[in-house]
């Protein structure tokens, strides 16, 4: 490691994680550091970057932090499964690779809070059009871009059954679109994909791998972070385990954390920043007494049905 200072510390090298290194060390003035607690995405790890391969790395202990919800009362006791990437480029190193953008409504929904003005559809869509490649889209889609780092693949759709299908949703009243990220997002449609060439282009891949040579930006993986160091309370940089050495402190003019929607929030419980009940419960000091903090996590249904073809 060059250095134990930064200007900017960011937690987790996943999907924000290498978007925000790509973009924070485009500044030469700043100095930026990646921990990553997973593996490295290997150019030549197939169970990463093979698309048919997509069944291996989610499930392995090796890939996946194999996360499961406490027991659901409202679901008779079922657990649920998340499935969480432990390598670099995060859970986009081992998803189904279907890139699908928000309804604009929930954009509009953000917007609508105080102060948050700027987050609404019209203000989100430049980004959104600025980190993709979309091949399948017209060049002059206002909903679409092409000159971003993540190139989209649409399809293909080939097989009869596809056809079929589509065709049996529109006898049942829904529509179709042409594009499941563009002007009208409901209805049937192809998906799209970020797939290249016939492997996974993750955010690793797309965002990280290109710079990773710049010399104001280090990446450190297998780097389990334990806790964020306060002074007062401001952040002032990171603890972290290395799978092959002990524990080290980097100090950090800012601490991005970019664990995702479990670890985050984690990450700021075990450094003091919570429900302070909760937190003096377990014995952890108190740094911000902030409620909410590991609590209301909010996820999509998904429903498998399965029929059998006819032919």
């Amino acid at each position: 490691m060059k250095s134990t200072r930064y200007d900017f510390v960011i937690v987790g090298g996943g999907s924000a994680g290498c978007a925000l290194a790509n973009r924070l060390s485009a500044d030469r003035a700043n100095k930026v550091l990646v921990l990553e607690a997973g593996r490295n995405d290997s150019l030549w790890d197939v169970f990463v970057h093979m698309p048919a391969a997509l069944p291996f790395p989610i499930g392995s202990r090796f890939y996946d932090w194999k996360y499961e919800s406490e027991p659901e009362p409202h679901m008779n006791g079922r657990r649920i499964y998340h499935a969480r990437g432990k390598v670099l480029g995060g859970s986009s190193s081992i998803n189904g690779m279907i890139f699908q953008r928000g309804n604009p409504m929930d954009y509009e929904r953000w917007g609508a809070d105080p102060g948050m003005s700027e987050w609404d559809y019209a203000h989100c869509l430049p980004y959104f059009n600025r980190m993709e490649n979309c091949l399948a889209a017209a060049s002059d889609d206002p909903y679409r871009g092409h000159d971003g780092p993540l190139a989209l693949e649409r399809g293909p759709a080939t097989n009869p059954l596809f056809e079929a299908f589509f065709a049996a949703a529109e006898q049942a009243g829904y529509p179709r679109t042409d594009d499941v990220n563009g002007y009208r997002q409901e209805g049937f449609a192809k998906f799209d994909r970020n797939i290249r060439n016939g492997r996974r282009l993750s955010a690793a891949r797309a965002y990280l791998h290109p710079v990773m040579r710049r010399p104001n930006l280090d990446v450190i993986t297998r780097a389990f972070v334990e806790r964020v160091v306060f002074e007062g309370k401001r952040a002032v940089g990171v603890d972290y385990r290395h799978l092959f050495g002990g524990t080290k402190r980097v100090s950090a003019g800012q601490v991005v954390l970019c664990g995702g929607a479990i670890n985050s929030p984690q990450l700021l419980q075990l450094s003091g920043v919570g429900n302070s009940a909760d937190l003096q419960a377990l014995g952890i000091d108190v740094v911000h007494d902030l409620p909410g903090v590991g609590e209301n996590l909010q996820d999509h249904l998904e429903v498998y049905i399965q029929y059998a073809c006819k032919q």
